[in-house]
Protein backbone atom coordinates (compact mmCIF):
# COMPACT_ATOMS: atom_id res chain seq x y z
CA UNK A 1 0.00 0.00 0.00
CA UNK A 2 2.91 2.37 0.70
CA UNK A 3 4.21 1.74 -2.84
CA UNK A 4 0.78 2.55 -4.29
CA UNK A 5 0.75 5.72 -2.18
CA UNK A 6 4.09 6.92 -3.58
CA UNK A 7 3.37 5.75 -7.16
CA UNK A 8 0.76 8.48 -7.58
CA UNK A 9 3.26 11.32 -7.12
CA UNK A 10 6.02 12.89 -9.22
CA UNK A 11 7.62 14.67 -6.27
CA UNK A 12 11.35 13.83 -6.19
CA UNK A 13 11.44 13.89 -2.38
CA UNK A 14 8.67 11.29 -2.17
CA UNK A 15 10.34 9.17 -4.84
CA UNK A 16 13.46 9.16 -2.70
CA UNK A 17 11.38 7.94 0.26
CA UNK A 18 10.00 5.14 -1.91
CA UNK A 19 13.52 4.15 -2.92
CA UNK A 20 14.61 4.05 0.74
CA UNK A 21 11.54 1.96 1.64
CA UNK A 22 12.26 -0.56 -1.14
CA UNK A 23 15.91 -0.88 -0.10
CA UNK A 24 14.95 -1.61 3.51
CA UNK A 25 11.96 -3.86 2.77
CA UNK A 26 13.85 -5.92 0.17
CA UNK A 27 17.01 -6.04 2.36
CA UNK A 28 19.20 -4.61 -0.36
CA UNK A 29 21.51 -2.99 2.19
CA UNK A 30 22.37 -4.08 5.71
CA UNK A 31 24.17 -0.97 6.99
CA UNK A 32 23.54 2.78 7.03
CA UNK A 33 26.57 3.41 4.81
CA UNK A 34 25.38 0.83 2.27
CA UNK A 35 21.97 2.52 2.20
CA UNK A 36 23.59 5.89 1.49
CA UNK A 37 25.54 4.40 -1.43
CA UNK A 38 22.37 2.83 -2.85
CA UNK A 39 20.67 6.22 -2.55
CA UNK A 40 23.17 7.57 -5.10
CA UNK A 41 25.67 8.77 -2.49
CA UNK A 42 23.08 10.71 -0.54
CA UNK A 43 25.05 13.11 1.65
CA UNK A 44 23.61 11.77 4.89
CA UNK A 45 23.57 13.93 8.01
CA UNK A 46 20.44 15.82 9.00
CA UNK A 47 18.86 15.55 5.53
CA UNK A 48 19.11 11.73 5.74
CA UNK A 49 17.56 11.79 9.23
CA UNK A 50 14.69 13.92 7.91
CA UNK A 51 14.24 11.50 5.01
CA UNK A 52 13.86 8.55 7.41
CA UNK A 53 11.54 10.54 9.69
CA UNK A 54 9.25 11.46 6.79
CA UNK A 55 9.19 7.84 5.57
CA UNK A 56 8.24 6.69 9.07
CA UNK A 57 5.46 9.29 9.19
CA UNK A 58 4.12 8.16 5.79
CA UNK A 59 4.14 4.51 6.89
CA UNK A 60 2.15 5.39 10.03
CA UNK A 61 -0.35 7.37 7.95
CA UNK A 62 -0.82 4.44 5.58
CA UNK A 63 -1.28 2.06 8.53
CA UNK A 64 -3.92 4.40 9.91
CA UNK A 65 -5.76 4.29 6.58
CA UNK A 66 -5.97 0.49 6.62
CA UNK A 67 -9.05 -1.35 7.82
CA UNK A 68 -8.76 -1.59 11.62
CA UNK A 69 -10.43 -5.01 11.81
CA UNK A 70 -7.69 -6.55 9.67
CA UNK A 71 -4.97 -5.40 12.07
CA UNK A 72 -6.55 -6.11 15.44
CA UNK A 73 -8.04 -9.53 16.13
CA UNK A 74 -10.23 -8.42 19.05
CA UNK A 75 -13.27 -6.34 17.99
CA UNK A 76 -13.21 -4.30 21.22
CA UNK A 77 -9.60 -3.26 20.54
CA UNK A 78 -10.38 -2.50 16.91
CA UNK A 79 -13.42 -0.43 17.95
CA UNK A 80 -11.28 1.84 20.13
CA UNK A 81 -8.94 2.70 17.26
CA UNK A 82 -11.80 2.97 14.75
CA UNK A 83 -13.60 5.39 17.05
CA UNK A 84 -10.54 7.62 17.31
CA UNK A 85 -10.08 7.51 13.53
CA UNK A 86 -13.68 8.65 13.05
CA UNK A 87 -13.15 11.58 15.42
CA UNK A 88 -10.06 12.63 13.43
CA UNK A 89 -11.98 12.27 10.15
CA UNK A 90 -14.84 14.40 11.48
CA UNK A 91 -12.38 17.17 12.36
CA UNK A 92 -11.02 17.19 8.82
CA UNK A 93 -14.50 17.32 7.31
CA UNK A 94 -15.87 20.03 9.61
CA UNK A 95 -12.83 22.31 9.34
CA UNK A 96 -12.97 21.97 5.54
CA UNK A 97 -16.62 23.11 5.50
CA UNK A 98 -18.40 19.75 5.24
CA UNK A 99 -20.08 20.11 8.65
CA UNK A 100 -23.06 17.88 7.88
CA UNK A 101 -20.83 15.01 6.80
CA UNK A 102 -18.51 15.61 9.73
CA UNK A 103 -21.42 15.44 12.20
CA UNK A 104 -22.58 12.16 10.63
CA UNK A 105 -19.12 10.66 11.16
CA UNK A 106 -19.12 11.87 14.78
CA UNK A 107 -22.51 10.30 15.44
CA UNK A 108 -21.31 7.05 13.89
CA UNK A 109 -18.32 7.14 16.26
CA UNK A 110 -20.70 7.76 19.17
CA UNK A 111 -22.60 4.55 18.35
CA UNK A 112 -19.31 2.64 18.42
CA UNK A 113 -18.34 4.27 21.73
CA UNK A 114 -21.70 3.30 23.24
CA UNK A 115 -21.49 -0.31 22.04
CA UNK A 116 -17.99 -0.85 23.40
CA UNK A 117 -18.26 1.34 26.53
CA UNK A 118 -15.52 3.71 25.38
CA UNK A 119 -16.18 6.45 27.93
CA UNK A 120 -13.13 8.60 27.14
CA UNK A 121 -14.05 8.63 23.44
CA UNK A 122 -17.72 9.22 24.29
CA UNK A 123 -16.82 12.26 26.39
CA UNK A 124 -14.72 13.69 23.57
CA UNK A 125 -17.40 13.04 20.94
CA UNK A 126 -20.22 14.60 22.99
CA UNK A 127 -17.99 17.58 23.72
CA UNK A 128 -17.38 18.05 19.98
CA UNK A 129 -21.05 17.56 19.13
CA UNK A 130 -21.96 20.22 21.67
CA UNK A 131 -19.30 22.61 20.39
CA UNK A 132 -20.27 22.20 16.73
CA UNK A 133 -24.02 22.28 17.48
CA UNK A 134 -24.15 25.55 19.43
CA UNK A 135 -25.11 27.74 16.40
CA UNK A 136 -27.94 25.51 15.16
CA UNK A 137 -29.13 23.05 17.82
CA UNK A 138 -32.19 23.78 20.02
CA UNK A 139 -31.64 24.42 23.73
CA UNK A 140 -33.12 21.04 24.64
CA UNK A 141 -30.42 19.25 22.63
CA UNK A 142 -27.63 21.28 24.21
CA UNK A 143 -29.05 20.58 27.69
CA UNK A 144 -29.17 16.86 26.86
CA UNK A 145 -25.52 16.94 25.80
CA UNK A 146 -24.58 18.79 29.00
CA UNK A 147 -26.26 16.08 31.11
CA UNK A 148 -24.62 13.30 29.10
CA UNK A 149 -21.18 14.84 29.53
CA UNK A 150 -21.73 15.36 33.28
CA UNK A 151 -22.94 11.76 33.70
CA UNK A 152 -20.06 10.33 31.66
CA UNK A 153 -17.51 12.30 33.67
CA UNK A 154 -18.67 10.56 36.86
CA UNK A 155 -18.73 7.16 35.16
CA UNK A 156 -15.32 7.70 33.66
CA UNK A 157 -13.87 8.70 37.02
CA UNK A 158 -15.14 5.41 38.48
CA UNK A 159 -13.85 3.48 35.49
CA UNK A 160 -10.40 5.00 35.98
CA UNK A 161 -10.50 3.79 39.59
CA UNK A 162 -11.36 0.28 38.38
CA UNK A 163 -8.52 0.39 35.86
CA UNK A 164 -6.16 1.52 38.62
CA UNK A 165 -7.12 -1.59 40.61
CA UNK A 166 -6.77 -3.68 37.44
CA UNK A 167 -3.10 -2.64 37.38
CA UNK A 168 -2.72 -3.95 40.94
CA UNK A 169 -4.33 -7.26 39.97
CA UNK A 170 -2.31 -7.62 36.76
CA UNK A 171 1.13 -6.62 38.06
CA UNK A 172 3.08 -9.67 39.29
CA UNK A 173 4.77 -7.70 42.07
CA UNK A 174 1.74 -5.69 43.22
CA UNK A 175 -0.59 -8.67 42.80
CA UNK A 176 1.62 -10.93 44.91
CA UNK A 177 1.64 -8.38 47.71
CA UNK A 178 -2.15 -8.01 47.58
CA UNK A 179 -2.74 -11.77 47.62
CA UNK A 180 -0.58 -12.33 50.72
CA UNK A 181 -2.59 -13.64 53.68
CA UNK A 182 -1.63 -10.57 55.70
CA UNK A 183 -3.51 -8.36 53.20
CA UNK A 184 -6.76 -10.35 53.27
CA UNK A 185 -8.83 -7.36 54.38
CA UNK A 186 -7.39 -5.16 51.59
CA UNK A 187 -8.15 -7.84 49.01
CA UNK A 188 -11.75 -8.16 50.20
CA UNK A 189 -12.08 -4.38 50.29
CA UNK A 190 -10.91 -4.17 46.67
CA UNK A 191 -13.40 -6.85 45.57
CA UNK A 192 -16.23 -5.14 47.46
CA UNK A 193 -15.37 -1.79 45.87
CA UNK A 194 -15.37 -3.28 42.38
CA UNK A 195 -18.68 -5.03 43.07
CA UNK A 196 -20.38 -1.80 44.18
CA UNK A 197 -19.18 0.13 41.14
CA UNK A 198 -20.31 -2.64 38.81
CA UNK A 199 -23.78 -2.70 40.39
CA UNK A 200 -23.95 1.10 40.23
CA UNK A 201 -23.00 1.56 36.58
CA UNK A 202 -23.56 -1.92 35.04
CA UNK A 203 -20.55 -1.43 32.80
CA UNK A 204 -19.12 -4.72 31.57
CA UNK A 205 -15.58 -3.30 31.77
CA UNK A 206 -16.12 -2.91 35.52
CA UNK A 207 -17.82 -6.30 35.78
CA UNK A 208 -14.86 -7.96 34.11
CA UNK A 209 -12.41 -6.88 36.82
CA UNK A 210 -14.87 -7.56 39.63
CA UNK A 211 -15.46 -11.15 38.49
CA UNK A 212 -11.76 -11.68 37.77
CA UNK A 213 -10.74 -10.55 41.27
CA UNK A 214 -13.55 -12.44 43.01
CA UNK A 215 -13.04 -15.77 41.20
CA UNK A 216 -9.28 -15.57 41.70
CA UNK A 217 -9.73 -14.89 45.43
CA UNK A 218 -12.15 -17.79 45.91
CA UNK A 219 -10.05 -20.17 43.79
CA UNK A 220 -6.95 -19.61 45.92
CA UNK A 221 -9.01 -20.22 49.06
CA UNK A 222 -10.78 -23.34 47.83
CA UNK A 223 -14.27 -21.82 47.67
CA UNK A 224 -15.01 -23.73 44.48
CA UNK A 225 -18.82 -23.66 44.62
CA UNK A 226 -18.68 -19.87 44.72
CA UNK A 227 -16.12 -19.88 41.90
CA UNK A 228 -18.54 -21.85 39.71
CA UNK A 229 -21.44 -19.52 40.61
CA UNK A 230 -19.44 -16.35 39.88
CA UNK A 231 -17.62 -17.94 36.96
CA UNK A 232 -20.82 -18.75 35.07
CA UNK A 233 -21.94 -15.12 35.42
CA UNK A 234 -18.47 -14.03 34.33
CA UNK A 235 -18.71 -16.34 31.32
CA UNK A 236 -22.04 -14.85 30.26
CA UNK A 237 -20.49 -11.39 30.49
CA UNK A 238 -17.50 -12.15 28.25
CA UNK A 239 -19.67 -14.08 25.77
CA UNK A 240 -22.36 -11.41 25.32
CA UNK A 241 -20.90 -7.95 26.05
CA UNK A 242 -18.94 -6.46 23.12
CA UNK A 243 -16.68 -4.38 25.39
CA UNK A 244 -15.11 -7.48 26.97
CA UNK A 245 -15.91 -10.18 24.43
CA UNK A 246 -12.84 -11.94 23.05
CA UNK A 247 -11.62 -15.49 22.49
CA UNK A 248 -8.91 -15.10 25.13
CA UNK A 249 -11.38 -13.88 27.74
CA UNK A 250 -13.83 -16.70 26.98
CA UNK A 251 -11.00 -19.25 27.07
CA UNK A 252 -9.72 -17.99 30.42
CA UNK A 253 -13.13 -17.95 32.11
CA UNK A 254 -14.05 -21.40 30.77
CA UNK A 255 -10.79 -22.72 32.20
CA UNK A 256 -11.50 -21.10 35.58
CA UNK A 257 -14.96 -22.68 35.73
CA UNK A 258 -13.65 -26.03 34.47
CA UNK A 259 -10.90 -26.09 37.10
CA UNK A 260 -13.41 -25.35 39.87
CA UNK A 261 -15.72 -28.11 38.59
CA UNK A 262 -12.76 -30.51 38.72
CA UNK A 263 -12.18 -29.68 42.37
CA UNK A 264 -15.87 -30.38 43.06
CA UNK A 265 -15.53 -33.76 41.26
CA UNK A 266 -18.01 -32.64 38.59
CA UNK A 267 -15.72 -34.03 35.92
CA UNK A 268 -18.28 -34.15 33.11
CA UNK A 269 -19.08 -30.43 33.47
CA UNK A 270 -15.39 -29.67 33.92
CA UNK A 271 -14.52 -31.45 30.67
CA UNK A 272 -17.20 -29.49 28.77
CA UNK A 273 -15.79 -26.13 29.86
CA UNK A 274 -12.18 -27.16 29.41
CA UNK A 275 -12.88 -28.51 25.90
CA UNK A 276 -14.35 -25.11 24.97
CA UNK A 277 -11.39 -23.33 26.53
CA UNK A 278 -8.85 -25.45 24.66
CA UNK A 279 -10.43 -24.55 21.31
CA UNK A 280 -10.49 -20.82 22.12
CA UNK A 281 -6.89 -20.43 23.26
CA UNK A 282 -4.31 -19.74 20.49
CA UNK A 283 -3.40 -23.16 19.07
CA UNK A 284 0.34 -22.64 19.51
CA UNK A 285 0.14 -21.00 22.95
CA UNK A 286 1.36 -22.39 26.27
CA UNK A 287 -2.03 -21.59 27.86
CA UNK A 288 -3.60 -24.23 25.64
CA UNK A 289 -1.17 -26.87 26.97
CA UNK A 290 -2.18 -26.10 30.57
CA UNK A 291 -5.83 -26.33 29.58
CA UNK A 292 -5.21 -29.68 27.84
CA UNK A 293 -3.67 -30.99 31.07
CA UNK A 294 -6.78 -30.14 33.10
CA UNK A 295 -8.94 -31.59 30.34
CA UNK A 296 -7.15 -34.96 30.27
CA UNK A 297 -7.24 -35.12 34.08
CA UNK A 298 -11.02 -34.67 33.97
CA UNK A 299 -11.38 -37.28 31.22
CA UNK A 300 -9.24 -39.85 33.08
CA UNK A 301 -11.17 -39.26 36.29
CA UNK A 302 -14.32 -40.28 34.37
CA UNK A 303 -12.61 -43.28 32.80
CA UNK A 304 -13.08 -41.78 29.34
CA UNK A 305 -9.93 -43.27 27.81
CA UNK A 306 -10.82 -42.71 24.14
CA UNK A 307 -11.12 -38.96 24.59
CA UNK A 308 -8.12 -38.82 26.90
CA UNK A 309 -5.86 -40.41 24.27
CA UNK A 310 -7.06 -37.84 21.71
CA UNK A 311 -6.28 -35.04 24.16
CA UNK A 312 -2.82 -36.49 24.87
CA UNK A 313 -2.09 -36.70 21.15
CA UNK A 314 -3.11 -33.04 20.77
CA UNK A 315 -0.63 -32.11 23.49
CA UNK A 316 2.22 -34.25 22.17
CA UNK A 317 1.82 -32.68 18.70
CA UNK A 318 1.59 -29.15 20.09
CA UNK A 319 4.08 -26.96 18.18
CA UNK A 320 5.68 -25.70 21.41
CA UNK A 321 5.72 -28.91 23.45
CA UNK A 322 9.52 -28.77 23.45
CA UNK A 323 9.63 -25.06 24.21
CA UNK A 324 9.94 -25.67 27.95
CA UNK A 325 12.04 -28.49 29.33
CA UNK A 326 9.42 -30.01 31.65
CA UNK A 327 6.49 -30.16 29.22
CA UNK A 328 7.30 -33.20 27.05
CA UNK A 329 8.38 -35.41 30.02
CA UNK A 330 5.23 -34.44 31.90
CA UNK A 331 2.99 -35.35 28.97
CA UNK A 332 4.78 -38.67 28.50
CA UNK A 333 4.05 -39.39 32.17
CA UNK A 334 0.39 -38.45 31.61
CA UNK A 335 0.30 -40.78 28.60
CA UNK A 336 1.78 -43.60 30.72
CA UNK A 337 -0.93 -43.02 33.35
CA UNK A 338 -3.68 -43.22 30.72
CA UNK A 339 -2.22 -46.43 29.29
CA UNK A 340 -1.98 -47.96 32.76
CA UNK A 341 -5.60 -47.08 33.56
CA UNK A 342 -6.60 -48.58 30.21
CA UNK A 343 -4.94 -51.87 31.36
CA UNK A 344 -2.07 -51.62 28.86
CA UNK A 345 0.60 -52.08 31.51
CA UNK A 346 3.58 -53.09 29.35
CA UNK A 347 3.11 -50.18 26.95
CA UNK A 348 2.64 -47.89 29.95
CA UNK A 349 5.93 -49.09 31.45
CA UNK A 350 7.80 -48.44 28.20
CA UNK A 351 6.31 -44.96 27.87
CA UNK A 352 7.21 -44.08 31.46
CA UNK A 353 10.84 -45.02 30.88
CA UNK A 354 11.13 -43.00 27.66
CA UNK A 355 12.28 -39.89 29.51
CA UNK A 356 13.83 -39.53 32.99
CA UNK A 357 13.63 -35.74 33.32
CA UNK A 358 10.89 -35.82 36.01
CA UNK A 359 13.15 -37.91 38.28
CA UNK A 360 15.59 -35.00 38.33
CA UNK A 361 12.95 -32.77 39.90
CA UNK A 362 12.22 -32.58 43.61
CA UNK A 363 8.45 -32.26 43.47
CA UNK A 364 5.15 -34.15 43.53
CA UNK A 365 5.50 -35.19 39.89
CA UNK A 366 8.67 -37.09 40.79
CA UNK A 367 6.91 -38.82 43.69
CA UNK A 368 3.88 -39.82 41.65
CA UNK A 369 6.06 -41.14 38.82
CA UNK A 370 7.77 -43.41 41.36
CA UNK A 371 4.42 -44.65 42.67
CA UNK A 372 3.13 -45.32 39.15
CA UNK A 373 6.26 -47.31 38.33
CA UNK A 374 5.79 -49.41 41.48
CA UNK A 375 2.16 -50.10 40.55
CA UNK A 376 3.34 -51.18 37.10
CA UNK A 377 5.89 -53.56 38.65
CA UNK A 378 3.20 -55.08 40.89
CA UNK A 379 1.03 -55.71 37.83
CA UNK A 380 4.04 -57.21 36.01
CA UNK A 381 4.93 -59.38 39.03
CA UNK A 382 8.52 -58.13 39.18
CA UNK A 383 9.18 -58.33 42.94
CA UNK A 384 12.98 -57.93 42.75
CA UNK A 385 12.83 -54.68 40.79
CA UNK A 386 9.94 -53.51 42.98
CA UNK A 387 12.05 -53.96 46.14
CA UNK A 388 14.80 -51.86 44.58
CA UNK A 389 12.32 -49.10 43.67
CA UNK A 390 10.88 -49.12 47.19
CA UNK A 391 14.35 -48.73 48.66
CA UNK A 392 15.31 -45.81 46.37
CA UNK A 393 11.95 -44.11 47.03
CA UNK A 394 12.41 -44.33 50.81
CA UNK A 395 15.86 -42.74 50.44
CA UNK A 396 14.36 -40.02 48.22
CA UNK A 397 11.70 -39.25 50.86
CA UNK A 398 14.34 -39.17 53.58
CA UNK A 399 16.06 -36.36 51.67
CA UNK A 400 12.78 -34.58 50.79
CA UNK A 401 10.56 -34.87 53.87
CA UNK A 402 8.09 -32.29 52.58
CA UNK A 403 6.93 -34.78 49.91
CA UNK A 404 6.18 -37.50 52.47
CA UNK A 405 2.51 -36.67 52.99
CA UNK A 406 0.23 -39.05 54.95
CA UNK A 407 -1.25 -40.22 51.64
CA UNK A 408 2.19 -40.98 50.13
CA UNK A 409 3.32 -42.69 53.34
CA UNK A 410 0.21 -44.88 53.26
CA UNK A 411 0.95 -45.85 49.63
CA UNK A 412 4.54 -46.84 50.48
CA UNK A 413 3.38 -48.87 53.52
CA UNK A 414 0.73 -50.72 51.51
CA UNK A 415 3.06 -51.55 48.60
CA UNK A 416 5.83 -52.63 51.02
CA UNK A 417 3.45 -55.03 52.75
CA UNK A 418 2.16 -56.23 49.38
CA UNK A 419 5.70 -57.40 48.55
CA UNK A 420 5.87 -59.31 51.86
CA UNK A 421 2.55 -60.98 50.96
CA UNK A 422 3.85 -62.16 47.55
CA UNK A 423 1.80 -59.44 45.81
CA UNK A 424 -1.44 -60.99 47.11
CA UNK A 425 -3.70 -58.01 47.88
CA UNK A 426 -6.19 -60.17 49.79
CA UNK A 427 -3.51 -60.85 52.43
CA UNK A 428 -2.95 -57.20 53.37
CA UNK A 429 -3.09 -56.43 57.08
CA UNK A 430 -5.99 -54.75 58.84
CA UNK A 431 -3.76 -51.70 59.25
CA UNK A 432 -3.24 -51.55 55.47
CA UNK A 433 -6.96 -51.96 54.84
CA UNK A 434 -7.64 -49.05 57.19
CA UNK A 435 -4.98 -46.94 55.44
CA UNK A 436 -6.66 -47.64 52.11
CA UNK A 437 -10.05 -46.74 53.57
CA UNK A 438 -8.96 -43.34 54.88
CA UNK A 439 -7.37 -42.56 51.51
CA UNK A 440 -10.50 -43.55 49.56
CA UNK A 441 -12.65 -41.49 51.95
CA UNK A 442 -10.12 -38.65 51.70
CA UNK A 443 -10.00 -37.90 55.38
CA UNK A 444 -7.99 -34.90 56.55
CA UNK A 445 -4.40 -35.23 55.35
CA UNK A 446 -5.28 -38.02 52.93
CA UNK A 447 -7.08 -35.93 50.28
CA UNK A 448 -6.66 -36.57 46.57
CA UNK A 449 -6.03 -33.51 44.38
CA UNK A 450 -7.92 -33.85 41.04
CA UNK A 451 -5.61 -31.31 39.38
CA UNK A 452 -2.40 -32.77 40.85
CA UNK A 453 0.02 -35.33 39.39
CA UNK A 454 -1.72 -38.37 40.94
CA UNK A 455 -3.58 -39.32 37.78
CA UNK A 456 -3.66 -42.97 38.87
CA UNK A 457 -5.19 -43.11 42.34
CA UNK A 458 -3.21 -45.77 44.19
CA UNK A 459 -6.04 -46.26 46.74
CA UNK A 460 -8.62 -47.12 44.07
CA UNK A 461 -6.09 -49.29 42.25
CA UNK A 462 -5.24 -51.42 45.32
CA UNK A 463 -8.89 -51.54 46.39
CA UNK A 464 -9.77 -52.92 42.96
CA UNK A 465 -7.05 -55.57 43.29
CA UNK A 466 -8.40 -56.61 46.70
CA UNK A 467 -11.89 -57.13 45.26
CA UNK A 468 -10.53 -59.01 42.23
CA UNK A 469 -8.72 -61.44 44.55
CA UNK A 470 -11.84 -62.02 46.62
CA UNK A 471 -13.80 -62.88 43.49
Amino acid sequence: MIRHYYARTTNSEEKLRLKLFNLIERKKADTESALLVKLNNHKGGSSYSHLKARLKKDILNVLLMQDTNKRLAQPNRAAELECRKNVAQSHLLIFRGAQEQGMKVLKKALLTADRYELLAERLQINHLLREFSIPTAPASELERLNKEISRDLKRYEDLLYVEEKAVVLSSPEMGKKLRARGNESKYLELIDGLSKLYKKHRLSRMGFWYYLAATEYDTTRGNYERVVDLGLKFLKLVETKPAVKSKNNMAGVNQTVGFAQMQLYCFDEAAKHLAKSEKLFPQAGFNRLQCLQFLVQSQLAQGDFNKSFVTIESALTHPRISGREHLLPRWLYIQACAQFLAKDVNVSFRTLNTNSYILKQQDEWNMQLRLLEMMQLVEMGDEEWLLFKLDTTRKFLTRHKVLETPRVRAAIDVISNLVRKDLDASQLSDKNVEQIRVCVEERKGYEWNPSGPELVRFDLWIKDKMYQKEE
